[in-house]
């Protein structure tokens, strides 16, 4: 593999502020150096490709970042037993990297979310890095005011404090003929309006762990921005409603 390969290989294998990370340090002629010891057998490989400058290295690594910005990808996400089909992925660790990559904006749609104590913490570390945090959570209309008291305290109090958390308000919601009304159903996190995950998973420890989930991963293109524009719309509509805690 020569290094324009293995460049285009590691921006798609890490999230992109790690490959950020990644084209300073090598610009400053330094090994690079990543938290996660996943990422690190990997970024260390490409460091040491046969001689090419580190400088150099990470002009081809943001070129390589570049192009991969700009063009539309989509790829499975399955969490349940192995098959030879498509390999697992865990869930939980793609909206972390999502959370984690995100620079200015933050997306979060769920019907439920339950004992998922790194995704807050991931969701706190974003709004330290001044990204706008927008959730949008779900609830049985028969169980309204506790479903969103328990959601609330699950975000903990500084997301809950610091984010803007949505729902879709009882008198806002469609309804058939006897009565029932609909659901905010919807599972999907967008950072930056560039990067979208469309899931079967709700935010909660038994989507992580037990149940079969499927998504898709959605990288560039015009689908991010246009699922960032309909919750916009639904807010500027007033069908989306601010929850004061």
């Amino acid at each position: 593999m020569n290094a324009a390969e293995a460049s285009l290989r590691l921006v798609e294998e890490l999230p992109d502020s790690l490959v950020e990370s990644v084209i300073q340090q090598l610009r400053r002629g330094v090994a690079p150096v990543v938290p996660n010891p996943g990422y690190q057998t990997r970024v260390a490989d490409f460091a040491q490709v046969a001689g090419i400058p580190r400088q150099e290295l990470a002009a081809m690594l943001e070129v390589a970042s570049v192009a991969k910005r700009s063009r539309p990808t989509a790829e499975l996400v399955w969490t349940g037993p192995a098959t030879p089909i498509v390999p697992v992925r865990q869930t939980e660790q793609v909206i972390f990297d999502l959370i984690q990559c995100a620079e200015t904006r933050l997306t979060v749609m769920s019907f439920g979310i339950f004992n998922v104590p790194r995704l807050i913490e991931g969701l706190e570390a974003a709004l330290a890095r001044a990204v706008d945090v927008r959730i949008v959570l779900g609830e049985r209309e028969s169980q309204t005011d506790w479903v969103v008291e328990q959601q609330t305290d699950q975000l903990g109090r500084n997301v809950s404090a610091n984010a803007t958390v949505y729902r879709w308000p009882a008198d806002r919601r469609l309804r058939d003929i006897g009565g029932r009304s609909g659901l905010m159903h919807v599972k999907a996190i967008v950072a930056d309006s560039r990067v979208a995950f469309l899931t079967s998973a709700n935010l909660t420890e038994a989507a992580f762990e037990l149940n079969m989930e499927l998504g898709v991963l959605i990288r560039g293109g015009h689908l991010p921005g246009t699922i960032d524009s309909l919750v916009d719309s639904l807010l500027e509509l007033g069908t989306l409603q601010p929850i004061l805690t």
